[in-house]
């Protein structure tokens, strides 16, 4: 199967760093998790189930003691067989002071996580290994840790896999794929894992995927059928275009909802937005209409807010002008000292449309905006550094798996802060919302959603660290010859398992 990536590559192929939509696309495929979501529409495709483990852990009484057992007979790509020792050296690289990696913000509950993390040692002490089983012991309870160990951070690694901040390129996996090869900026090669035996789907033996293509002659490909389908996206404005022609989900074009806010993060940590009102005065100012209608048609809907509908404990509270901007009220809470404002955004064509509109709303206030732009995920690795300069960047996020810590306490608790790969793109650091967020963590069922929305619209009231604009439409068109498209409600993408090919 022919791919394109088009303004972009992935942000790294190494599990332990590798965080872009696009990468895990690629992971869903390749990675074998503990616990995964199926390749089945919602609802089905939304529920946790068991895939690299026997059966779902056994809990201790007091909620911090998981034991699960891995099941046997899964081998990695190169023949070795699949241990809980593989998962076990999953959470401590994650862990590890050297890579980095934000895998480690999801798992801090973890006994013995923060002496890794400070560099005190290589292993979690709550980590253990018992022949078949992988031990897991809490300092208290999590009701997400199922979830976090469905994520592709912590899947099955090989146990002699080196400690790189850099990310590796290429490695042994023991899904239905493996990443087989990767030219940065150049190209990637999925291919089957022969000694996958497992009940997921390989109809396409190989997978060979152009990255930084160009969106435009992109389209052109796959409605040739020169390529097979574009996992960067679509031009803007060709949307409206493929849905007249080809129907919106019939076959060929597909529309459907994800879980999902685009944001432009507020740089809390420089001057410019230190200051609330700042902070507030944007969110007044920006034309958040116009940023949907640069996605073009079927963008999704437009909010304010940093919960997406269809997340637990979303409670819509209309905070900020959602119809248009209001430049008075921008003008009189910024007062006149905007001063030099540094937009950082990405060069893709919605991208520099987004800036651009953004740039005139926040001069409409005072600001003078000067715009740096970035190629695919590089923002992300350019904005995850700490002091990176910018004042605003234009972000989105996807969930990770269905639990509102995904969103609020991994993007905006000040605790998980570090050199490099945060998700804080505000860095936002208020010791009273970190302190609020651990609690919620604590809670369980409909009062741990009753908390997080809570929390989500006090933020967006009080603390205003993002401009929030839409909830997106994931839309993807594939080629005549492709069968088998499936969206992946959990992780919001097209399951790459699942196609196959008519000819």
């Amino acid at each position: 199967m022919k791919l394109n990536m088009s303004n972009t590559d992935v942000d790294f192929s190494d599990p332990s760093l590798a965080y872009g939509a696009q990468s895990w696309q690629l992971e869903y495929a390749t990675a074998l998790k503990l616990y995964d979501y199926p390749d089945k529409p919602a609802p089905q495709g939304s529920r946790l189930v068991p895939d690299g483990a026997d059966g779902f852990p056994v809990i201790s009484s007091d909620g911090k003691t998981y034991t699960i057992t891995v099941k046997k007979g899964f081998k990695f790509s190169d023949g070795a067989p699949v241990t809980a020792a593989n998962y076990a050296y999953a959470i401590n690289r994650g862990l590890n002071k050297k890579m980095q990696s934000p895998a480690a913000q999801f798992i801090t509950d973890i006994v013995g996580a923060t002496d890794v993390i400070d560099g005190k040692a290589t292993k979690a002490s709550g980590v253990q290994v018992d022949g078949d089983k992988l031990i897991i012991k809490l300092t208290q309870p999590d009701g997400g840790m199922l979830a976090k160990l469905g994520t592709p951070f912590f899947q099955a690694i090989p146990t002699d896999m080196p400690i790189d901040p850099k990310g590796v390129l290429t490695y042994a996996s023991a899904g239905p794929y493996y990443w087989a090869s990767r030219q940065v900026g150049r190209s990637i090669v999925l291919k089957k894992n022969t000694h996958y035996t497992g009940s997921r789907a390989q109809n396409v033996d190989e997978f060979n995927i152009d990255v930084n293509t160009n969106v435009n002659q992109s389209l052109l490909q796959v409605k040739a059928g020169q390529v097979d389908y574009d996992l960067g996206g679509l031009p803007p404005t060709a949307q409206s275009q493929l849905g007249a022609e080809y129907g919106v989900n019939r076959s060929q074009y597909q529309v459907h909802p994800l879980v999902e806010t685009d944001y432009v993060a507020l740089n809390t940590s420089r001057p410019l937005f230190s200051s609330v009102n700042m902070r507030k005065a944007a969110n007044n100012a920006i034309d958040r209409p116009a940023m949907l209608r640069a996605f073009g048609a079927y963008g999704g809907l437009l909010t304010d807010q940093i919960l997406p509908p269809g997340m637990g404990g979303y409670k819509r509270a209309d905070v900020y002008p959602l119809h248009g901007p209001n430049i008075a009220v921008a003008k009189s809470l910024a007062g006149g000292k905007c001063g030099d404002l540094k937009l950082w955004a990405s060069n893709s064509p919605t991208g520099t449309t987004q800036a651009q509109i953004l740039q005139n709303n926040l001069q409409k206030m005072g600001c003078k905006v000067s715009i740096k732009y970035f190629q695919g995920f590089q923002i992300f690795v350019a904005a995850g550094r700490k002091g990176a300069e910018y004042d605003a960047v234009i972000a989105g996020w996807s969930q990770d798996y269905p639990d509102p810590y995904d969103f609020i306490d991994v993007l905006l608790n000040g605790n998980n802060i570090q050199a490099q790969n945060n998700n804080n793109l505000a860095y936002l650091n208020d010791p009273q919302l970190n302190a609020q967020l651990a609690a919620a963590n604590k809670l369980t069922g409909d009062e741990r959603y009753n908390r997080y929305g809570n929390l989500d619209v006090m933020i967006t009231k009080n603390l205003a660290p993002w401009m929030s604009t839409d909830n997106r439409n994931q839309r993807d068109f594939v080629a005549k010859r492709v069968g088998g498209y499936l969206f992946q409600p959990a992780n919001g993408f097209a399951d790459m398992t699942t196609f196959y090919l008519t000819q």
